[in-house]
């Protein structure tokens, strides 16, 4: 079973002040400042195209997909990558299933700890992450592929660029 978000201020273990500062939130009493941030617009995403995993398609169609910008720039030139992904399409039919969602390779690259910051929700301090991850859609390129082979595959050779990987699996 699942611990939910915030249960150890709940139960008190970070502190009486902390647990009602989260139920004042809770409940509307506590305010809490809109911060939209000064990050950068959201990159153009790329046209890519696969060959699912959980049903045949014809030898000539491909299913549409998409990736950010920087994440395909990143990730097209790690070897095996153009094997199962691509952005060329060719002679291929490309066509959408609105339900179908491809598996993803997810590449994390992890950052040095930022400074202490404190929590607008519960008062506590504590040192945010600064990791980037960048993610791009796969398929199979032989017929008896597996999302498990082709997702050790494109793992080990991420890992030899120096950031952790890991798959999600592709949803119908």
């Amino acid at each position: 079973m699942a611990v939910p978000r915030y249960y150890r201020v709940l139960t008190g273990a970070r502190g009486i002040t902390a647990r009602q500062k989260y139920l004042d939130f809770l409940a509307g009493a506590q305010e809490r400042a809109l911060d939209p941030g000064v990050g950068e617009d959201r990159p153009e995403s790329v046209a890519l195209y696969v060959k699912p995993f959980a049903f045949p398609l014809p030898a000539s169609h491909v299913l549409r997909e998409s990736a950010l910008s920087p994440s395909w720039e990143h990730c097209r030139n790690i070897a095996p990558t153009q094997q199962f992904v691509t952005a060329a399409l060719g002679d291929d039919t490309a066509i959408t299933i609105r339900s179908y969602k491809p598996a993803r390779i997810i590449r994390t690259q992890k950052g040095p700890r930022q400074a202490q910051k404190r929590s607008d929700i519960t008062g506590l301090p504590y040192r945010p992450y600064n990791n980037r991850s960048r993610s791009i859609p796969f398929g199979k390129n032989l017929a008896n592929d597996t999302v498990a082979s082709v997702g050790a595959t494109l793992i080990a050779a991420y890992a030899t660029t120096g950031f952790s990987a890991r798959i999600t699996p592709e949803r119908t």
